[in-house]
């Protein structure tokens, strides 16, 4: 067997990665179906499936290869000949040879099947790939035919039990044609950067290459009208524009689908959205524009009939009660429950390959539709800025989402992304457009604190061991670091002054004895005292705090000048060890962030009245603490849910839904969302606009327009929601809202149970 060139070498590789990922989707889709298999004998035959695949993956993998290698030998007569199968020979093979080939050409067409513009355009390169100008589609060497052998001879190869073989081969087949088209288009952007020449693209017959020539989802009159250059070029946009719906090759070796859903299903999925209106932008912003109208029930019995599991008929009833709820719920604003409305098929298309979306509270679909809603709340008029600006962001997002390729959790990712990165941008110009950098402020009031925290814990352990009285020790080492610490930052020569200031007052109290030692103290007192006060009123000490540190002082001094003094050397070591405690460098923003990142810093302390005022931080003594909060916010408040209040039987049990009040609110605060707050005399609005990166220090705005902005440190907020003075504006997310709104319409469906409701 001659070995292979290098482009069918690479060729080799990316569809064996395909067929690897098939494996390891259909191992986790046969777990799925035998857990809501009916029958005890369908459920043991999924479970061994999944089992003979994770025991013979390697074995398997290589089977695929090896049989492609062996159709890609030259010698081999079946790239060679290629020819139209004449069914009249079939007479000389016995019966299983014929339900092989009929195997494979039904395989080869369901691999096929949606992937028609992504392989014509490999097929253009099937001349180069074999170094034969003449040669057509019919001989492609990756194309489907070919591809449904090696599978085929891979399942033969794990067992020999009719049963299994056909459960392996249509379960591989489901999940790798979900895979073609992205491994197609992958070969061709391949075969593009080796520099291989692509034939113009031609027509492809029924007869030559097993499909249609009107290519997928086109008419024959539009496959007509496109030239053969033309069709290889096509963008697209044009695609989605004719049927074809086709989406940006995905990277090579991309992971991460939403499960597995038969290709005619997605087929009609895609159809029903491209016949839906579009929204138009002159109609976003309008409140009184007609609402979406639910298009799954509208095609229910045509979703019903495409799809076959009870299962896949419940889901479908399901997320049509789900949208029936979301449409209709009174906290979305009209604006933004059309644009959910666009994303009624996609999420239909990730609820049925995935049934865990029903489950997971983090499942990337559902934080999407959660996010929307959620922020959404925020705005109160959309027919102007900043609120235009969000939903006109929206609906682009929705859109590349409605209109591309919905089947992969990435594209929801990374419109997620989108979404966050948009609303950090939109709170950061909000607070920059007041006149002030209010996050740039907070930053650097925060990285001060770690400052004063890191070198006020070494101050302390420096000064352990002198003989200095406690009140004095606790002093110097936490209110007079500060000072230092304020002055490092203002410049060489204020340093070096507080330092200084520090080592006389403490060696103040070291004993005196000797009239020259008492009237050299006497006369340098009144200096100290005035440089001390300075150096407070530099960061604000409260008044009440220098009082007692001078009425403890008093006493100190005086006993000072009494007792006798130290000898000279005794005294001279003292005083350098003084020194040398306040002689130590004052740590770097990043090294005092790496030493206090998991330590609750108080961070009221670092701010001066007129700047806790500008950035209108709220300190904990000025909130009423005892006072009572009333609970009951309005008519429509209700008891948060629970998980079994949005679990629905015959679907995964739900996880816990996300707390919308109390201690644990703090932890799942997000950015964009508005929040009930109380501080004073009642509840108010207010969204949260920016969190520092340590998530230190929280800003609110209050109001749209001309926005009032309200600071918080994460331990005021965190006393906020341990006292419930903060609560979510959404009772649940919405998604949670319409579950339970859900159950309830499918509960009461239900025939009554005796003794029961």
């Amino acid at each position: 067997m001659s070995a292979l060139n290098p482009s069918l070498q690479l060729a080799l590789q990316r569809l064996a990665q395909a067929f690897e990922e098939a494996i390891e989707r259909t191992q986790e889709a046969a777990g799925q179906l035998a857990g809501s298999a009916l029958k005890a004998a369908r459920r043991d035959e999924l479970l061994l499936t999944q089992a003979l695949l994770r025991q013979q993956r390697s074995q398997c993998l290589g089977q695929f290869q090896q049989n492609l290698i062996q159709a890609w030998n030259p010698k081999s007569e079946t790239v060679a000949q290629g020819r139209p199968s004449n069914w009249s020979e079939l007479s000389l093979l016995d019966d299983t040879a014929v339900d092989a080939i009929v195997a494979a050409d039904r395989i080869g067409k369901a691999l096929g099947h949606s992937c028609e513009w992504e392989l014509r355009e490999v097929e253009a390169y099937t001349g180069a790939l074999l170094g034969d100008p003449e040669a057509g589609p019919d001989r492609n060497p990756v194309r489907p035919e070919l591809i449904a052998r090696a599978l085929l001879a891979a399942v033969d190869g794990m067992t020999d039990q009719p049963g299994l073989r056909q459960t392996l081969s249509e379960e591989l087949t489901r999940s790798l044609s979900l895979l073609m088209k992205i491994c197609y288009s992958d070969l061709a952007m391949q075969f593009v950067q080796r520099g291989l020449t692509a034939q113009d693209m031609r027509t492809v017959s029924a007869e030559g290459g097993g499909r249609s020539s009107s290519g997928d989802g086109l008419s024959t009159s539009q496959a007509g009208a496109l030239g053969s250059s033309q069709a290889g070029a096509m963008t697209a946009a044009e695609r989605q524009a004719l049927g074809g719906a086709t989406a940006a090759p995905a990277p090579i070796g991309a992971r991460g689908g939403l499960g597995h859903v038969e290709p005619v299903v997605m087929d009609l999925l895609r159809r029903l959205h491209f016949s839906a209106p579009m929204l138009s932008q002159a109609s976003l912003a309008d409140a009184s524009a007609p609402a979406a109208g639910n298009l799954i029930h509208l095609h229910r019995e045509e979703l019903r009939q495409a799809t076959q599991t009870p299962l896949d008929h419940m889901v479908i009833d399901v997320v049509a009660s789900l949208f029936d709820a979301i449409l209709a719920d009174p906290k979305v604003p009209p604006q933004m429950a059309r644009l959910i409305g666009r994303l009624q098929l996609p999420v239909l298309r990730a609820a049925l390959g995935d049934t865990s979306f029903f489950a997971k509270r983090s499942h990337p679909v559902r934080r999407f539709v959660n996010r929307l809603a959620s922020l959404a709340c925020a705005f109160e008029d959309f027919s102007r800025d900043p609120g235009l600006g969000f939903l006109q962001r929206v609906a682009e997002l929705v859109e590349e989402i409605a209109g591309g390729d919905f089947e992969r959790l990435a594209t929801y990712e990374k419109q997620l992304d989108a979404l966050e990165s948009f609303i950090a941008d939109q709170g950061q110009k909000l607070l920059q457009a007041q006149g002030q950098d209010t996050a740039a402020l907070l930053e650097r009031k925060e990285a001060q604190a770690r400052q004063r925290l890191q070198y006020q814990k070494q101050l302390e352990k420096a000064l352990g061991e002198l003989p200095l009285p406690e009140f004095l020790r606790r002093f110097l080492s936490r209110d007079w670091s500060a000072v230092i610490v304020h002055a490092a930052n203002q410049g060489e020569q204020q340093e070096l002054m507080a330092r200084r200031q520090g080592r006389d007052l403490a060696v103040s109290v070291l004993p005196k004895g000797g009239s020259a030692a008492r009237k050299d103290f006497l006369t340098q007192l009144p200096l100290l005292v005035r440089g001390v006060n300075l150096g407070l009123d530099n960061v604000g000490t409260p008044e009440a705090l220098r009082k007692q540190l001078f009425a403890d002082l008093l006493p100190v001094h005086a006993e000072a000048l009494k007792t006798p003094a130290l000898s000279v050397l005794d005294q001279n070591l003292l005083i350098k060890r003084i020194e040398a405690a306040f002689g130590l460098a004052v740590p770097d923003e990043a090294e005092a962030l790496r030493a206090t990142i998991s330590l609750d810093i108080d961070l009221e302390q670092v701010f001066a009245p007129d700047e806790a005022h500008q950035v209108g931080l709220v300190a904990e003594a000025e909130v009423a603490w005892t006072g009572e909060v009333d609970i009951d916010l309005s008519a429509e408040a209700a008891a948060p849910l629970q998980a079994v209040d949005i679990s629905i039987d015959g679907l995964p049990s739900a996880e816990a839904p996300e707390p919308t009040q109390g201690a644990a609110l703090f932890e799942h605060l997000q950015l964009g969302c508005v929040y009930r707050m109380h501080t004073g005399e009642g509840w108010r609005k207010v969204k949260l606009t920016h969190i520092s990166a340590q998530r230190s220090f929280f800003i609110f705005t209050e109001g749209e327009q001309i926005a009032k902005t309200v600071t918080m440190t994460a331990r005021m907020l965190r006393r906020l929601c341990e006292s419930e003075r903060l609560k979510a504006f959404e009772s649940a997310f919405l998604l949670e809202r319409a579950t339970a709104r859900a159950r309830e319409q499918l509960a009461a469906l239900l025939p009554a149970k005796s003794g029961g409701r």
